[in-house]
């Protein structure tokens, strides 16, 4: 079957997007494709390179795919230039379109100045055109069962169902939560059941990724982003509880951890948390348990309001686990 002239992919998951546009260069038949980025949302969204790549054929050909990221921001009269643009285009040029926007209903979100444009009307005509809303509980499964099958993994009885229901709906953290549980596969290529408990539950931060994220300097941003984009999905005391009960119960681990011990658990997860555990001796792992506690007194008191105690806890936690600068001298 020939590859479309063009495409559009309409979905607001990037990862999905990266991997779509990866499955059609591969399936195109042609293996040297020079993939090149562009931007709806830039100050200048398409530059001069884009409408020479498009429009200019070059003696010596490079195949191109012109993917253009968050296309659903593009002003009408892009849309009228790159209406006449693809019109002659090279089977050496490949332009793909990226719609991301938000999906608000079932119907896929298409930006009117685009729907009516002829480009559109060629692309649902001929097929050319690719939707998602994005993972749910449903797409999750066949999701798992391909990442399953090209790492050449298999499921112990059971495993496969826990799995999918524990994981997140954002291709992007289930790609890194899946990238966990392929490590603690090993060399047995065996997904087993217990594994999931490496997973974190949904609506709420994974504990070893946040930490991770803590340690690493100018992280913090990215840091109150997530608690942020959590709280936003879920009740609030509880994911803060669950928050203070994760801390608490962790602690013991990497007290046990610091002190030479080995806790039981996971080996990949311990020989992960191990150089944490290491760094907050056990001062810090004290630490972490009384900021655990305060934030828990302090809003059942009624000391604190819920996003005060949890703006105390994140920044004391913020200041525990980031790399300490030595003092200046003068």
């Amino acid at each position: 079957m020939p590859r479309p002239k063009y495409l559009f992919l309409i979905c607001p998951d990037p990862q999905l997007i990266k991997a779509q546009v990866d499955e059609r260069l591969t399936a195109s038949g042609q293996n040297d494709w020079e993939k090149k980025a562009f931007w709806g949302d830039d100050d200048e969204p398409l530059p001069a390179t884009f409408w020479t790549d498009l429009t200019i054929k070059s003696l010596f050909p490079q195949p191109k795919a012109l993917i253009v990221r968050r296309a659903h921001t593009l002003k009408a009269d892009q849309w009228d230039k790159l209406d006449a643009g693809v019109k002659g285009l090279g089977s050496d040029i490949f332009p793909i379109f990226c719609l991301e926007g938000e999906w608000k209903s079932k119907k896929a979100p298409v930006p009117p100045a685009l729907a009516r444009r002829g480009l559109f009307k060629k692309a649902k005509k001929d097929g050319w055109i690719w939707e998602s809303q994005g993972l749910d509980q449903r797409s999750l499964t066949d999701y798992v069962k391909a990442w399953a099958a090209k790492a050449g993994l298999t499921f112990e009885p059971g495993a496969g169902q826990a799995l999918t229901y524990a994981l997140p709906t954002d291709a992007v953290a289930v790609r890194l939560e899946l990238d966990k549980i392929e490590l603690a596969a090993g060399d047995e290529k065996i997904v087993r059941k217990e594994f999931v408990n490496l997973v974190a539950q949904t609506g709420e931060m994974a504990f070893f990724d946040l930490m991770d994220a803590l340690g690493r300097p100018g992280a913090e941003a990215a840091v109150w982003k997530r608690v942020i984009n959590d709280h936003s999905k879920s009740a609030k005391d509880q994911m803060l509880f669950n928050l203070i009960g994760f801390l608490a119960s962790q602690a013991r681990m990497y007290w046990m951890l610091a002190h030479g011990e080995q806790p039981k658990g996971n080996p990949y997860m311990l020989k992960k948390k191990a150089p944490i555990a290491r760094q907050l001796g056990a001062e810090g792992v004290a630490r972490m348990i009384d900021l655990a506690l305060e934030a828990e007194l302090s809003l059942k008191t009624g000391e604190r309001k819920y996003e005060e105690a949890l703006d105390i806890l994140m920044a004391g936690l913020i200041d525990l686990f980031q790399p300490k600068r030595p003092a200046k001298r003068y």
